[in-house]
């Protein structure tokens, strides 16, 4: 058998299915971050537009509601009823407006406008008087009604843009007089860019410190896996060793005892033939015995390496008759000689089944040898062994009956054990290959002790 090393870091190393599904994860993970950081960013984005534009507006009412409290405390009120023509002259309102529109920077100019459309007082930022060409354009008149916000382009500056924002002034509960307010939209953008940049640094540092814990856990776990896998890698390794010794311990012993007996055979020849005494039927004896204990050992290596190499399933559809047949063939010339009777017994119809062909052949011949070893012990006319097969549910059942003296509780602990035999000669691998060969085809081999007497073993494959 061709030795194999099995090195720590080959087990190690070959074990990466774990580890490629962690890094898949984890990538699926920071691409989650991701995508849900740029739905926050887009989510404080739109707020934070609603906030300014809700600046915007509360800007307007409160100039509005100052403009309208400055007309009632300069005693206008009654003027503005009237619609007096004194309002358009009253120089404190003018005055007041050049107040607010010199500290509030996003404002561009106010002007009012009373319900006719007359435009009574206005205020310029310094620079954009060109705008009042605009305010014919932005006037409000109940025949003509405008939205209460309008874009407007800077005639200053066809680069600039503002909004004509419209706020009425009530008197009695009802508009008397409209506030026209132009806004700076680069002021706005301005501000805007500034709060965006806030947001989007704390937005990325925050997802930034989240990536670098999730990173640094990540490198935990891998850290705690490559230790898990040195860990299970030593005692792969251990369990391999062990097993291999148990195996050289089990071979050593299978060996040593037909070496000894061709041993002493071979001593007795020679003492016979020192002294002279050669007796022909004793050294036939003798020879026939070394014989024996050579195929013995053929058998036993035979057997051994058939175990010890990787089985190569080529699998087909095949009839389990065809199989049974063959191995009725096999043993029929040998059971007729040891005056057993084989009898078949299948169930309904014809059974397929996907297998190796000549290795199941060899796992039911492995039962087959151990059924004639079994009833060998029992008086000739009473050796029976009844082979057949059926199917249950989508299971095909292969079953294996002999009428010998059952299993005893030692055995039955020691069945599938290697090198395990409870008849002189056996090489204790027959149940075991059987096993594995059962097993590589996805099934399993049953036992019981029959009640009307001897062993039953069962072969369970699916179909």
């Amino acid at each position: 058998m061709k030795e194999k090393n099995f090195s720590l870091n080959q087990i190690v190393k070959g074990q990466p299915i774990f580890k490629r599904h962690l890094y898949i994860s984890s990538a699926l993970f920071v691409v989650i971050i991701l995508i849900t950081t740029f739905i926050l960013i887009q989510l404080s984005l739109d707020s934070l537009r609603d906030r300014i534009n809700a600046e915007m507006s509360t800007i307007s009412e409160v100039n509005a509601q100052k403009i309208g409290d400055r007309i009632q405390s300069a005693n206008l009120r009654s003027a503005v009823l009237e619609k007096g023509a004194d309002l358009q002259w009253n120089d404190e309102i003018k005055a007041y407006m050049d107040t607010l529109v010199a500290d509030q920077e996003e404002i561009v100019y106010i002007f009012i406008q009373n319900l006719r459309g007359e435009i009574l007082w206005k205020s310029f930022k310094r620079g954009m008087e060109l705008e009042q060409n605009h305010f014919s354009k932005a006037l409000f008149l109940p025949k003509n009604p405008r939205p209460p916000t309008i874009e407007l382009i800077s005639l200053s500056n066809p680069q600039n843009h503002y909004f004509d924002v419209i706020e009425p002034i009530l008197f009695n509960d009802q508009p008397q007089l409209f506030v026209h307010l132009g806004l700076d939209n680069n002021v706005i953008e301005r501000r805007f860019a500034q709060l965006r940049g806030n947001i989007l640094g704390r937005i990325l540092l925050a997802s930034s410190v989240i990536v670098g814990i999730l990173s640094l856990a990540l490198l935990y776990v891998l850290w705690l896996l490559k230790r898990a896998q040195v860990v299970e890698a030593e005692a792969h390794v251990a369990d391999r060793l062990a097993y291999l010794g148990t195996l050289a311990s089990g071979l050593a012993h299978e060996i040593r005892n037909p070496l000894s007996a061709m041993n002493l055979n071979l001593q007795m020849i020679e003492e016979d033939i020192n002294h002279g005494e050669t007796d022909i039927n004793e050294l036939g004896t003798l020879l026939k015995g070394t014989k024996q204990e050579i195929k013995r050992l053929d058998r036993l290596a035979a057997n051994f390496l058939f175990y010890a190499k990787p089985l190569g399933l080529e699998k087909q559809n095949i009839p389990v008759s065809e199989i049974l047949d063959d191995v009725v063939l096999l043993v029929s010339q040998e059971c007729e000689r040891a005056g057993i009777t084989l009898f078949r017994q299948d169930g309904m119809g014809q059974l397929m089944i996907k297998a190796d062909r000549d290795l199941l052949k060899q796992a039911i011949l492995n039962l087959m040898v151990n059924a004639q070893d079994a009833v060998s012990s029992k008086p000739v006319g009473e050796r029976n062994i009844t082979l057949g097969a059926f199917q249950e549910g989508d299971q095909i059942v292969i079953r294996v009956r002999d009428s010998g003296p059952g299993i005893g509780s030692e055995e039955a602990r020691n069945l599938f054990k290697l090198f395990y035999s409870s008849k002189r000669g056996g090489t204790g691998l027959g149940l075991p290959i059987a096993q594995r060969i059962v097993e590589s085809h996805g099934g399993k081999i049953e036992w019981k002790n029959h009640n009307l007497g001897g062993a039953e073993f069962s072969i369970w494959l699916s179909q």
